[in-house]
Order: C-alpha cells, then structure tokens, then sequence
C-alpha cells in the first residue's frame, strides 16, 4: 500500500518508516498538516494516511475534516496517531473523520493489524468500485442499444432473441443439456468457417442487424487493419465441434465514426460512447452469426459480452495451432476488418483449487454432495467469487472432484483482464 506519514516527531518518524518499508509498503513523510493535505489533494493520494493529532499548520484532526470534506472517487484510509489517550480524545478524533484511532506509545503489532483491517477495508472498496464502473458501463450500453433498437426497428430487436449472457452470470442454457464434450485435437473443419462461405455470413448479418448491404473481401496474411484503431471482441466456442472462435472487429477513427452516424444519426459524445456502441454493435453481428451457426446444427456458446478498447497496443498473437482467416467489408465511408481465429477448444480437468479466472465449464457442473443438483450450468465463465465459493464447498470432500473447463483464449484474456497468462 501507499502510506503516509504525518507527525512532527522525528523519532516517531523514523520509527514508523522503517517497519513500514520492513513490510514493503510504499511510504511518504511529512512533518506537518499542511504537506500532509498537499499529499492527500495529490492525483495519486495515499491509501492509508497515519496523521499525528497535533502538528503544526494543521492538526490531525483538521486535515480530516478538509479530507472527508472533499469529493472523491478513491477514498483514504485514515488512521490517527496520537498520545491523547481519554475516551473523549478517541471519541473526538473518530467523529472529525478518522477510521481508526492508536494512542502512543504504540505496539508495533497493533499497528501492523490496524493496517492489515486498512488493507481489506480498501480491497473491498476497490471491488465495489470496480462493479460499479461494470453496472454503470452496462448502462450505458443498455441505453446504446435501445437507441439502436429505436432506429432500425424490428429487424434488430429479433436479432436479440439469443442475448448472451455476461461473463460469469450463467451460460447458454438453450445449449447446456444437449451437446458433447468438445475435441482436444486439431481445429476440425466446419462448413461455414471456411474463409469464403463466413465472408458471406459476415455479409448477411451485416445486413440483418440494420449496418446495410455490404460489399466483403477475404484479406491474405500481408493485409492488415489499421494500427491506431478501434477493436471489438467476442467469442463463440463451437461445442461439438471442439472449436474456439475469436471475432475480433477493427475499425480506424473516421469508419467507427461514420458507423456510429450512419446508425444512429448523430455523432458520439466521447470516446467511450463510440467504444460501447462498437461493442454492442458488434454483439449483435455475433449474435446472428451464433444463430446461423446453429441453423446449420451447430451447438455454439456465447458467453461472453463483446468487449471494447482502442487498439494501438493491441498485440496479442494467436498461437501455432489457429487458423485465420480476415475479412475486409466495405459500406459508403466505412471498411471494417473481421478476423476469425480459430483454435482448439481443449478439455481440461482441473481440481476446485486449479480453477483460474474465466474458465469456462465444458459440462454441467454437479454438487459435490448431489450430483443430480448442477451448481452451474454448462457454459459459465467462472470469476473469483465462483471459484471462491467452489473452493470452500469443496473443503471437507474426501474424493478428488474434478471440473471439466476450457481454459480462455489470448484474446480473452487481454480483453477481459487486460493481460495474458
């Protein structure tokens, strides 16, 4: 953690740096109120703030109250330190903002557990951001869609018909009790991923999802989108077939933009606007694509929302064993590149506590203690709280139970966690 360091007690501060650092935090010193606000009004305040009450300029208890008068999103964690030790004092000081109040002399292991309260305190607080941000991006692609949905009608609204759900909220139950474990081998030829007969799907869905009659292209290896451009990404797995197919949309800056006017009539308000409607769009093209897919008796699993990012880092490189094919389509002012990465969707068993984050359950996944009641369905795309609550059921069974998981592809990965494994 960042920590800061506020006293005017050279003794104490040279005190508390060494056991800090000892623990391997990161910590800033200052000897007084004003230096100490600075650091906390700072773009990149501290995460914990251990404030003597009396100081000079500002007092302890005057930094807290302009701190929790201030507005904003990360919130510091204050700790005051000081040797006024009556009820009042600790009364006093919690009241002025305060989190947690040690009275000097202090026990080395007192604050050592105060600041291990200060670490889970601040991890919760992270995740709670981190889902609002999710909800409210939700949102606002919830809001992109209706207004997508208002302009072109109907013929968009059926397209919905097999929304995927979010990544660790469920799977494709519609497909969960009737397809195969998928193969381990090669990339199996299928039909409609040949590079032509998808250049022609690609052409259909297009026009299905309202973008209009598009004019397509299978681009050789030497053809590439542009490298300052816009991505989208969606997966579907191909069950039966033992396939992972990653749709991977690029757009540059003029064609984003042009799709978003020619769509909805008016042009983006910021970049993440025009981020999240290339992501809903492009979820709506993979829908289609999932059903024609399906019509031709496929069993295809979309579990994951199109994810979103600008590209220009984007390097993310296939591994030996894919088949790509890339596909260039043309509409007034806008060309897009479709790439179809094609890999093996490989099987793996995996004890409760080999499980990794966006795993994807191959098979049903039974109760330990009853294994006619399935826990998740076929399909899940596992997140650290599943995986949590698995481990902790699994303690106290006796016999090795394993999960059948598909682990997730680069892309995946990069788009979903920003890294690679």
């Amino acid at each position: 953690m960042k920590i800061l360091i506020a006293d005017d007690d050279a003794l104490i501060r040279r005190l508390l740096l060494a056991l800090l650092n000892k623990l391997g935090h990161e910590v800033e010193v200052v000897e007084e109120g004003l230096s100490a606000m600075k650091a906390l009004e700072s773009a990149t305040p501290p995460d914990v703030a251990v404030l003597d009450w009396v100081m000079p300029g500002l007092n302890g208890l005057e930094v807290c109250r302009k701190l929790r008068g201030r507005s904003t999103k990360s919130r510091t964690y204050v700790l005051l330190l000081s040797a006024k030790a009556e009820k009042s004092d600790i009364i006093t000081g919690l009241d002025a903002g305060a989190d947690d109040y040690l009275i000097k002399p202090f026990d080395p292991m007192a604050l050592m557990a105060r600041l291990r309260v200060a670490q889970r305190i601040l991890a919760y607080q992270q995740e709670l951001q981190r889902r609002l941000a999710e909800m409210e991006g939700l949102l606002q692609r919830h809001n992109l869609l209706g207004e997508i949905v208002g302009r072109q009608g109907r013929s968009v609204e059926t397209s919905l018909l097999s929304k995927p759900s979010l990544a660790g909220d469920g799977g494709d139950e519609n497909t969960a009790n009737n397809s195969r474990r998928p193969a381990s081998s090669g990339v199996p030829s299928v039909g409609l991923l040949g590079a032509t007969p998808f250049n022609e799907l690609l052409v259909r869905a297009f026009t299905e999802i309202g973008l209009g009659e598009a004019q397509a292209e299978v681009l050789d290896d030497n053809q590439r989108a542009n490298a300052d451009s816009f991505s989208a990404w969606t997966p579907l797995i191909l069950m039966r077939e033992g396939v992972w197919l990653d749709l991977l949309l690029e757009a540059d800056d003029s064609s984003a933009v042009a799709k978003f006017e020619a769509l909805l009539g008016r042009v983006p308000v910021s970049e993440r606007e025009l981020l999240d409607f290339l992501a809903e769009t492009f979820n709506l093209l993979c829908t289609r694509l999932k059903l024609a897919l399906a019509e031709q008796g496929s069993t295809v699993l979309m579990p994951i929302i199109s994810r979103s990012m600008r590209s220009a880092s984007l390097n993310v490189r296939p591994p030996a064993q894919a088949k790509i094919s890339r596909h260039r389509l043309h509409l007034p002012g806008i060309a897009l590149t479709v790439s179809a990465i094609r890999q093996p969707a490989v099987v793996v068993q995996k004890s409760f506590g080999q499980l990794c984050e966006l795993d994807l359950l191959a098979e049903n996944l039974p109760s330990p203690s009853a294994e006619e009641v399935f826990l998740l369905n076929q399909g899940v795309v596992l997140n650290q709280r599943y995986i949590e609550k698995l481990v902790s059921l699994s303690h106290g069974e006796k016999r090795d139970f394993r999960v059948p998981v598909i682990p997730p592809s680069a892309l995946a990965q990069y788009f979903c966690l920003g890294r690679i494994s």
